[in-house]
Protein backbone atom coordinates (compact mmCIF):
# COMPACT_ATOMS: atom_id res chain seq x y z
CA UNK A 1 0.00 0.00 0.00
CA UNK A 2 1.16 3.63 -1.20
CA UNK A 3 1.85 5.58 1.86
CA UNK A 4 -0.43 9.29 2.74
CA UNK A 5 1.76 12.23 3.05
CA UNK A 6 0.02 14.86 4.07
CA UNK A 7 0.59 18.34 2.29
CA UNK A 8 1.69 21.75 4.46
CA UNK A 9 -1.68 23.40 4.73
CA UNK A 10 0.23 26.63 3.64
CA UNK A 11 0.54 24.78 -0.04
CA UNK A 12 -2.30 23.68 -0.43
CA UNK A 13 -4.21 27.02 0.30
CA UNK A 14 -1.70 28.70 -2.45
CA UNK A 15 -3.16 26.14 -4.72
CA UNK A 16 -6.74 27.00 -3.95
CA UNK A 17 -6.30 30.29 -4.40
CA UNK A 18 -4.52 30.40 -7.19
CA UNK A 19 -7.72 28.03 -8.54
CA UNK A 20 -10.33 30.26 -7.76
CA UNK A 21 -7.80 33.15 -9.03
CA UNK A 22 -8.24 30.75 -12.73
CA UNK A 23 -11.99 30.42 -12.39
CA UNK A 24 -12.36 34.37 -11.45
CA UNK A 25 -10.15 35.16 -14.51
CA UNK A 26 -12.22 32.89 -17.00
CA UNK A 27 -15.07 34.47 -15.64
CA UNK A 28 -14.08 37.74 -16.82
CA UNK A 29 -12.64 36.23 -19.99
CA UNK A 30 -16.57 34.99 -21.05
CA UNK A 31 -17.68 38.42 -19.98
CA UNK A 32 -15.44 40.08 -22.13
CA UNK A 33 -16.10 37.78 -24.70
CA UNK A 34 -19.67 38.69 -24.39
CA UNK A 35 -19.01 42.36 -24.51
CA UNK A 36 -17.19 42.02 -27.42
CA UNK A 37 -19.77 40.08 -29.57
CA UNK A 38 -22.28 43.11 -28.56
CA UNK A 39 -19.71 45.32 -29.30
CA UNK A 40 -19.31 43.90 -32.65
CA UNK A 41 -23.14 43.83 -33.23
CA UNK A 42 -23.47 47.29 -32.16
CA UNK A 43 -20.55 48.19 -34.81
CA UNK A 44 -22.39 46.26 -37.91
CA UNK A 45 -25.27 47.88 -37.15
CA UNK A 46 -23.72 51.72 -37.19
CA UNK A 47 -22.25 50.45 -40.00
CA UNK A 48 -25.50 49.19 -41.80
CA UNK A 49 -26.77 52.56 -40.73
CA UNK A 50 -23.77 54.63 -42.05
CA UNK A 51 -24.15 52.74 -45.63
CA UNK A 52 -27.94 53.88 -45.44
CA UNK A 53 -27.25 57.45 -44.61
CA UNK A 54 -24.50 57.54 -47.24
CA UNK A 55 -26.74 56.67 -49.63
CA UNK A 56 -29.54 58.56 -48.61
CA UNK A 57 -27.55 62.14 -48.85
CA UNK A 58 -25.95 60.92 -51.92
CA UNK A 59 -29.58 60.87 -53.68
CA UNK A 60 -30.63 64.03 -52.02
CA UNK A 61 -27.03 65.69 -53.24
CA UNK A 62 -28.18 64.29 -56.63
CA UNK A 63 -31.84 65.46 -56.53
CA UNK A 64 -30.51 68.99 -55.14
CA UNK A 65 -28.42 69.24 -58.22
CA UNK A 66 -31.11 67.75 -60.85
CA UNK A 67 -33.19 71.21 -58.83
CA UNK A 68 -30.29 73.74 -59.54
CA UNK A 69 -30.28 72.18 -62.95
CA UNK A 70 -33.87 73.49 -63.83
CA UNK A 71 -33.73 76.73 -62.33
CA UNK A 72 -30.54 77.40 -64.66
CA UNK A 73 -32.73 76.25 -67.81
CA UNK A 74 -35.48 78.24 -67.03
CA UNK A 75 -33.59 81.30 -65.32
CA UNK A 76 -30.13 81.64 -66.30
CA UNK A 77 -26.47 81.76 -64.60
CA UNK A 78 -27.80 83.68 -60.88
CA UNK A 79 -28.15 83.32 -57.34
CA UNK A 80 -31.30 81.88 -55.68
CA UNK A 81 -32.61 84.00 -52.50
CA UNK A 82 -34.46 81.05 -50.89
CA UNK A 83 -35.74 83.06 -47.40
CA UNK A 84 -37.71 85.74 -50.10
CA UNK A 85 -38.56 83.07 -52.81
CA UNK A 86 -36.49 85.58 -55.55
CA UNK A 87 -33.44 84.44 -58.69
CA UNK A 88 -30.73 87.09 -58.51
CA UNK A 89 -29.36 86.88 -62.77
CA UNK A 90 -25.90 87.10 -63.12
CA UNK A 91 -25.16 90.41 -64.76
CA UNK A 92 -23.45 89.59 -68.09
CA UNK A 93 -20.16 90.37 -68.71
CA UNK A 94 -19.22 92.26 -71.92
Amino acid sequence: MTKEINIDDNLIEDVKKAREENNRLMFEFGNLKLERISLEQRMNDIEKLESDMTAKYKGNVSKEQKVANKLKNKYGDGVVNLDKGIFIPNEDKK
